[in-house]
């Protein structure tokens, strides 16, 4: 496992490059056993990114969704360049590695499907409370990302997912296209590239990697220090002002959160109010108002 060549794959659209520097220096310090090469799509490149391990490959900002929705076409489009690599995994804008992570924690062997996804922070599966009944697949039979009750066993998030390199630029060519047939139909799914992701694991082979790859920022403060070493990677939280607020990242306006203790508490209000609302439109409309 030593020496494998690893490609990295990051999208850095518009403002979501202020979360590059510390992605970069942590996955370097801490991903071990990899020889890193990284792929960062940005219509915005930093010096920052100009480096021997560095390919950089213009991208246009579409806005949300389609920044996040189409990253299966972007990544396909480079398959002949990723297919040299013997792994590779896509990183969400807000991750940062805190501890040592081996390779071998989450490259997926021949009887995982070559593939691996993190479960959810918030979906912990039947493994303890919840069951595949109750995700929020699509459900919808006329979008590609439909996944029928009594189907599915875990729900993943889409912010880290990778696995072999045939393997996941195989599930990428399936991926692409199926988003391009929903959204010509005039579908989106529910979770965006989320939704389509887990369609596609369903009911397949992988390798299921826990919440330690991937754990809330805001959680840690709840973990004692014996948990907290455990814990190899963090998704930052957005949403503050030393990273400006979701909404400014996504450039839905040019004014950053205040950097006050009122803000914090009517953003937390909102953000808990939205993930109940059962409308896709409706939650957007509600975290608009402080996100």
């Amino acid at each position: 496992m030593a020496h494998a060549k690893v490609g990295i794959l990051y999208i850095a659209l518009g403002r979501y490059t202020v979360f590059w520097d510390e992605f970069y220096e942590s996955c370097e310090k801490h991903l071990l056993h990899a020889d890193k090469h990284y792929f960062v799509w940005t219509d915005n490149p930093t010096d920052a990114m100009r480096r021997k391990n560095v390919t950089i490959i213009p991208a246009q900002k579409r806005g949300w969704p389609y920044d996040s929705l189409m990253r299966f076409e972007m990544f396909f489009a480079m398959r002949e360049k990723l297919a040299a690599y013997d792994y590779l995994f896509f990183f969400n804008a807000n991750f940062k590695f805190v501890n040592d992570t081996d390779l071998t924690e989450i490259a997926p062997r021949e009887w995982n499907g070559g593939l691996a996804a993190s479960l959810h922070p918030g979906r912990e599966g039947d493994l303890w409370r919840d069951t595949p009944d109750r995700f929020p697949y699509e459900r919808r039979p006329a979008s590609t990302a439909y996944v029928p009750f009594g189907a599915g066993r875990y729900y993943v998030c889409g912010a880290f997912n990778g696995g072999t390199s045939a393997a996941f630029l195989k599930m990428c060519g399936v991926l692409a296209k199926n988003v391009r047939t929903d959204l010509k139909n005039g579908i989106n799914a529910v979770f965006d590239d989320e939704s389509h992701l887990n369609a596609y694991l369903a009911n397949r082979d992988f390798l299921l990697l826990g919440r330690a790859y991937g754990y809330p920022e805001r959680m840690l403060k709840h973990l004692n220090a014996a948990n907290a070493v455990m814990v190899k990677i963090i998704s930052r939280e957005k949403n503050t002002p030393k990273y400006g607020g979701t909404k400014w990242l996504r450039g839905a306006t040019d004014k950053k959160i205040p950097d006050s203790k009122i803000s914090y508490v009517m953003r937390t209000i909102v953000r808990g109010a939205a993930s109940v609302v059962p409308v896709r439109a409706w939650r957007r409309k509600l975290r608009l108002m402080y996100w």
